[in-house]
């Protein structure tokens, strides 16, 4: 097989600016009576990362303010968010422009890896799909409801599954809206529809060259399976914390951890027991792939398929779908795959002793008893010449 490790160098310093440009800085939450938790703490960034300049943030008299305004693309917190209530404030200035990402990836652009909600001076304008309190280039606000420039104001936005809420200044200006077949990059020849992009992500904000200032930004989490503290990220620019067997090519593109030319497996230098893993997952037209756990190569050289457990990635075979232990264990409450090709998912693995649980965009699949195997590399699947397999912020945890 060949690693190779962003398919050139330039692509691996490319991944390495956009996620090891900042470092994220680890958080407790302090969660109040009413299961607000405070994201920004009023002293310093905890609890965020930084996919620009990291120094181009910073804190001045308890707010949130962009330091170096066009130097800091988008902060956005440690965690993974589903579904929440998200409240902030913010104050902009005379044509301002930023933005409140949703479910957005690591790499690439929140905006449309997940979605976001706009910031921009348009107070007096009529709502488009590109002004204030609007998902951007995909719903249009109702109203507009954003405060002349100067003036603080306030969002209250609420994700739950495939529909989202949005008051702006305490007016509603998205109304219980489905995360549907609207949307596009950029410009409307260049479709892009919500309800294909990540249904799982970060919280983040824009620096888009002005000078901005938030405060009281805070979050309830109102996802079925939160994601805890402390997961690690694998997906390294260079790909040095993995190795390659057979014939299948791993690259690094921006971020993304994308297979081709199957059939082979990327593994972990690193073994694991008991551990949490998390995955954003998106397999081309008919593809196939799979999150191998507790594995092993296989020492036949005629057999390229390892040793171990694998939770498959497939849309369309009817018995080993996208959720189940290939071939070992299948859902008691599903028998068709609840995932579509060229489209983002997340995937969850969780793995105590011999339990084993398997979860689909949080929708709960596997939940099995397992002893084959204890300990193992976590790897991925390239599966066939055609195959195209795309990982994002694959993240892990080991357990006690």
């Amino acid at each position: 097989m060949r690693l190779i490790a962003a398919g050139a160098v330039l692509i691996g310093v490319l991944g390495g600016l956009l996620l090891g440009g900042c470092e994220s800085i680890p958080v407790v939450d302090e969660i109040r009576g009413d299961g607000w938790v405070e994201l920004f703490n009023g002293k310093d960034l905890d609890g965020w990362a930084c996919e620009g300049d990291l120094d181009a943030w910073g804190v001045v008299n308890g707010e949130l303010v962009t330091l170096k305004p066009g130097k800091g693309w988008w902060l956005r917190t440690d965690k993974m968010y589903r579904d929440f209530e998200l409240k902030l404030e913010f104050w902009m200035p005379e044509g301002g422009n930023s933005g409140v990402g949703l479910r957005g990836s690591s790499n690439g652009d929140p905006a449309f890896t997940g979605f976001e909600v706009q910031i921009l001076d348009t107070h007096g304008e009529e709502p488009a799909d590109y002004t204030c309190g609007s998902v951007y280039t995909a719903i249009t606000a109702s109203e507009m409801a954003v405060n002349p420039a100067g003036q603080w104001n306030s969002y209250h936005i609420k994700v739950i599954g495939d529909t989202i809420d949005v008051k702006l200044n305490g007016v509603k200006v998205i109304d219980n809206q489905q995360l549907d077949d609207r949307g596009y990059y950029r410009s409307p020849e260049n479709p892009l529809p919500l309800k294909d992009r990540a249904t799982t992500g970060y919280i983040s904000l824009q620096d888009h060259g002005h000078p901005f200032r938030y405060r009281n930004i805070k979050i309830k989490d109102l996802s079925v399976d939160p994601e805890p503290d402390g997961m690690v990220a694998l997906i390294d620019p260079r790909l040095e914390n993995w190795f390659a067997e057979d014939n299948a090519e791993w690259t690094n593109e921006g971020g993304t951890l994308v297979g081709r030319k199957g059939p082979g497996h990327l593994f972990t230098k690193s073994e694991y027991e008991d551990f949490e893993m998390r995955a954003l997952v998106k397999v081309n037209e008919r593809g196939n792939s799979g999150m191998y756990f507790r594995v092993k190569p296989n020492p036949d050289p005629n057999n390229p398929w390892p040793i171990g457990y694998e939770a498959q990635v497939d849309n369309h075979d009817p018995k080993n779908f996208t959720g189940v232990i290939y071939d070992k264990a299948w859902p008691e409450d599903h028998d068709a795959p609840i995932t579509r090709d060229e489209v983002w998912f997340d995937y969850r693995v969780r793995v105590e002793g011999d339990w084993i649980r398997t979860w689909i965009n949080g929708e709960a699949m596997v939940d099995t008893k397992l002893s084959e195997f204890d300990r193992g590399h976590l790897a991925v699947q390239g599966h066939h010449d055609g195959n195209v397999i795309e990982y994002r912020d694959i993240r892990v945890l080991e357990l006690d």
